[in-house]
């Protein structure tokens, strides 16, 4: 599938919120990874998926923390789609624990890791006026 590598234009210009793209980013790597390995390893998968999942709940609390600080206009949009993906990812994660199969993993990574990327160039980098007067 290939590893995800930052790029300038992931960046939104506040430091906490990159930070938490870069490690959201490291744990894809780590799940593209264990599912490369020739051997499929499922409770490997389901390790990394524990850590993603909990480190994207706090990484979107964090974020929507900082929105609400800068009055961002487009709070609650924002919002939904981060409670969109949480919902689809839940749902494929569920799938995976019924079924803990290579193809099921591969689902949740491809959806991921396409969710992550395109929010992040679309819809977080809308945030960057409006941070970068706060933290620049």
């Amino acid at each position: 599938m290939g590893a995800i590598t930052w790029r300038r234009q992931l960046s939104v210009g506040q430091p906490a919120i990159d930070e938490d793209h870069k490690h959201l980013i490291e744990y894809l790597n780590e799940l593209d990874a264990a599912l490369e390995t020739p051997r499929f390893q499922p409770i490997r998968v389901a390790k990394i998926l524990v850590k993603l999942l909990e480190y994207t709940k706090e990484h979107f609390a964090r974020e929507e923390r900082i929105m609400q600080i800068v009055h961002y206009p487009k709070f609650d949009e924002h919002v939904a789609m981060h409670r969109e993906a949480v919902r689809k990812v839940s749902e494929l994660s569920s799938r995976f624990s019924t079924e803990p199969t290579h193809e099921n993993a591969e689902k949740l990574y491809k959806f991921t890791a396409d969710w992550l990327v395109r929010h992040i160039i679309l819809t977080d980098t809308q945030l960057t006026p409006y941070v970068r007067g706060v933290w620049a």
